[in-house]
């Protein structure tokens, strides 16, 4: 009795070791068995197939990570001309004649607004 259980899992561990290509006979029906581990955890497929035909097994969906990240946003924001009061020039009482200058001229600046994830989500 042990020596016909030993001989079955030599046979069957046989079997298992050539490949399945090597085993596949694309001429003539055949019995077909398989056993592994998926996505859903483990399996066992037994059958009867009229030639060969692949086996398709889904893959694992892909593991998505969401990573914040934060990017800075701009905007553009407007800065007003600058003026001054400087002295252009005396009367002829020796009192200062006052004229507003401008300095600068208005003009569009860019600033840092905030950041925001690439995600959608305020920090």
């Amino acid at each position: 009795m042990k020596r016909t259980f030993v001989l079955g899992a030599v046979c069957l561990a046989a079997l298992l070791a050539i490949p399945a290509t090597a085993r596949a006979d694309h001429r003539r029906p055949r019995w077909s068995f398989g056993f592994g581990f998926g996505c859903d955890g483990p399996y066992f497929s037994a059958g009867y197939s009229g030639g060969y035909q692949p086996v398709y097994r889904p893959s694992c969906p892909p593991v998505v990570r969401h990573v914040h990240s934060r990017t800075p946003y701009y905007r553009q924001v407007w800065v007003a001309p600058v003026y001054e009061r400087v002295v252009v020039g005396y009367d002829h009482c020796g009192r200062p004649i006052f004229r507003t200058v401008q300095v600068s001229c208005g003009h569009y600046e860019t600033v840092l607004a905030g950041y925001r994830c690439e995600c959608g989500h305020n920090f």
